[in-house]
């Protein structure tokens, strides 16, 4: 432990800011990407008091482990295991609520980690016992033409007293869920097998947690107690953040999920090893593993984590797998071997397409209708934080990419430009402050509050590239550097942002700070930012300058909703000077926007579907048994009704005239090239970001028109 203690106290005296993370980055829980191998050093007691210690120290809050701390600690703790109250029976909750204020005692003076060990080891026996009593269910004949309600939002609910009580509780659920299924089309023993299946794949799950595993859920329980971005990450946790924040990896580039026991391919990294060599298929489930030529070992029922352990490896190594895969016959086994490679995730860069008048590229795309637009769709503000420390000449850089974009789109001469940061949950923070710069100069991009109340203000590194029209495209899951970027070009009058209401919310940064080698990382809010007019965007956004209809106006999203939310503050603002051509013209534009909608059927249907939430769902508390039949069956009726209307148009169609034809979308093959751009369907709201820019561009040359048919006539 000497050694321990030292290695945490130098990296005290060197650590640097590395990055803001992102929002949700990657559920590595559920999904892995196939990477070099990674060990575990054991979580002491000690060990996580240190860990904990550290944390506090870094913490923008200051706060001190405490009593408060503690109490929030243990809530998370226990509501992350059962959020649903049907786990822990009120005597176990009795029995860990006595240490709530001595949490921090324990840990921190006494280095003692066991009541999270035996709170998980009461979890599991809960789920046991529920797993033992479904399996009892399933000959149960249910009567569902008697009534019976289920609370649809269980946190606040009592636990149940007895395991009697538990036990009404779980067969009530399982009726509603055996109802569900069924009327989704399943046998009534089909559904009771499928809900088997998911409570066995639970507990098969939580049986193979690691105490080092549960040690870090409780670690992340404390972390949340400070703030909902603030996380402790495992060894492989970290490296997976590390590969998604710079989009490289070396592996045999496969995404898998954990069935039934089985890991399962779930897509392909297009150009990696796996996709190359082609025969790897999505939907495998892999059985074994075998290091280059060594024995094969079984993988069936391990969890996934391992499972990813056991086939990461160093670029040039090879690895075969032992993968079950479905036939026209049954099943049938294959043996693969795969040589690992540096595998670029293309999947998450910059995308762009240059959209001319009247040109629809594929059929998911609304084509502008008068002027050519470019188009950038930024998944994330990505970067390889050790490129870019060594000032490498081609690291990989979200600012770099999109600056390679504008100047192509300069060259195609490009009226107009939107750039789509939906569901863009941030980055890092110098990809953000940097790429301000490119549509507005070398400018204060975003002041930066320490939690000493020291400010920096941050400017980039980058030049103006592009100065002509730009909508900013943006929902309520863009997040953190997004609203850094949104924030400023709407501060400066460089853009019009159009989308909903506001964004996420998220107003502040976090640094990873490595813990000593196989201990894993803290990722620790550190400051707080502001935008150049003083506002900061914690918990209220940025604000749209056009709202379009969307469910996310009305439905309960967003850093304000998270529980510890750091609250919102003030500073004063930086001198600066907008342009005010955008404010000039933007009642008009709204003005022509809502006209639009109003007429327009998709989001006309939109609107439909906000009331009837508003009317419907979100006051409803329960659910019940005859309510989701007769809910089923006035949908059913609604399609019917629906499906004839369509079948009586074709029917009377006139002999000659072009009727409706349903054409089959071709099959994607598995080592197919993702497209340059996925949206699905017809894109309503970027249709109106088209219309928006245009109509701008218009009022922007009938402006230019009338200066020069003004100096004409002056001279």
């Amino acid at each position: 432990m000497e050694n321990f203690s030292h290695l945490f106290q130098k990296m005290t005296m060197t650590q640097k800011a590395l990055a803001s993370l992102f929002l949700s980055f990657l559920i590595l829980s559920q999904s892995f990407l196939l990477e070099a191998k990674e060990t575990t050093a054991p979580l002491t007691g000690r060990s996580v008091a240190r860990i904990a210690q550290r944390f506090a120290s870094m913490h923008y809050s200051q706060q001190p482990i405490g009593d408060e701390i503690s109490q929030k600690t243990l809530k998370t703790y226990l509501n992350r295991l059962d959020p649903g109250h049907y786990y822990f029976l009120n005597s176990d909750i009795q029995e860990f609520i006595k240490y709530e204020d001595r949490l921090d005692d324990l840990l921190l003076r006494q280095g003692n980690i066991e009541l999270s060990l035996h709170i998980f080891t009461r979890f599991k026996t809960r789920v046991s016992e529920r797993l033992d009593f479904l399996e009892s269910m399933k000959t149960e004949i249910f009567d569902f033409k008697k009534e019976a309600s289920w609370k649809i939002d269980r946190s606040k609910e009592p636990y149940p007293h007895t395991l009697e009580e538990a036990q009404k509780l779980w067969r009530l659920k399982f009726k509603f869920d055996v109802l569900t299924l069924t009327l989704g089309g399943n046998t009534r023993e089909e559904a009771k097998d499928r809900l088997l299946q998911r409570a066995k794949s639970t507990w098969k799950n939580y049986s193979q947690f690691t105490d080092n595993n549960v040690v870090a859920l409780f670690l992340n329980a404390l972390t949340s107690a400070f703030d909902p971005h603030s996380t402790y990450m495992e060894p492989r946790d970290q490296e997976n953040f590390e590969i998604n924040i710079k989009l490289s990896l070396e592996g045999i580039g496969a995404v898998l999920r954990w069935d039934d026991g089985y890991t399962v391919v779930n897509s392909i990294v297009p150009g990696g090893a796996a996709f190359r060599e082609s025969h790897l298929k999505v939907s495998d489930r892999i059985v074994a593993v075998a290091q280059g030529d060594d024995s094969f070992e079984s993988v069936v029922d391990v969890r996934l984590g391992d499972v990813v352990q056991l086939i990461r490896g160093k670029r040039g190594t090879k690895v075969r797998l032992q993968v079950m895969r479905k036939t026209e016959t049954g099943d049938a086994i294959h043996t693969i071997a795969i040589t690992r490679d540096k595998i670029v995730l293309k999947d998450g860069e910059a995308k762009s397409y240059t959209l001319s008048p009247k040109t629809t590229p594929t059929d998911d795309f609304q084509a502008p209708e008068d002027y050519k637009i470019g188009l950038i769709h930024l998944p994330s503000f990505y970067t390889d934080f050790e490129g870019r420390r060594k000032n490498l000449p081609d690291y990989k850089s979200a600012t770099r990419d999109v600056k390679k974009i504008l100047e192509q789109f300069i060259q195609d001469k490009v009226d107009g430009v939107v750039l789509d940061l939906r569901n863009n949950g941030g980055g890092g923070l110098d990809e953000a402050v940097d790429m301000v710069g490119l549509f507005v100069g070398k400018e204060p991009a975003v002041v930066i509050r320490n939690s000493f109340g020291g400010e920096e203000i941050r400017i980039g590194r980058q030049s103006q590239v592009y100065a002509g029209p730009l909508v900013v495209l943006l929902n309520h899951y863009s997040a953190s550097a997004s609203e850094i970027l949104a924030g400023a070009l709407q501060d400066y009058g460089r853009a019009i942002l159009v989308g909903d209401k506001t964004t996420f919310g998220k107003g502040t940064v976090q640094n990873i700070s490595r813990l000593p080698p196989n201990y894993g990382a803290l990722k620790v809010t550190v400051a707080q930012f502001y935008r150049v007019q003083g506002g900061s965007t914690q918990n209220k956004g940025v604000e749209s300058d056009i709202v379009l209809p969307s469910l996310n106006n009305v439905w309960e999203i967003g850093e304000a909703h998270l529980e510890n939310a750091l609250p919102w503050k003030k500073i004063n603002a930086l001198s600066f000077t907008p342009d005010q051509t955008i404010s000039h013209y933007l009642p008009k534009l709204k003005e022509l926007s809502q006209k639009r909608i109003a007429e327009d059927k998709d989001f006309i249907k939109i609107r439909e579907g906000i009331n009837e939430y508003l009317t419907n769902v979100k006051p409803r508390q329960f659910t019940t048994i005859l309510g989701i039949q007769a809910d089923f069956e006035k949908n059913k009726q609604k399609r019917e009704d629906k499906k004839s209307k369509i079948e009586e148009q074709i029917k009377d169609a006139k002999v000659g005239e072009a009727t409706p034809q349903v054409e089959e979308v071709p099959k994607k093959a598995d080592n197919a090239e993702t497209p340059l751009f996925d949206y699905a369907g017809k894109d309503h709201t970027l249709k109106e970001s088209f219309l928006i820019l245009e109509d701008y561009i218009r009022y922007l040359h009938q402006s230019s028109t009338a200066q020069v048919k003004l100096k004409l006539s002056q001279n």
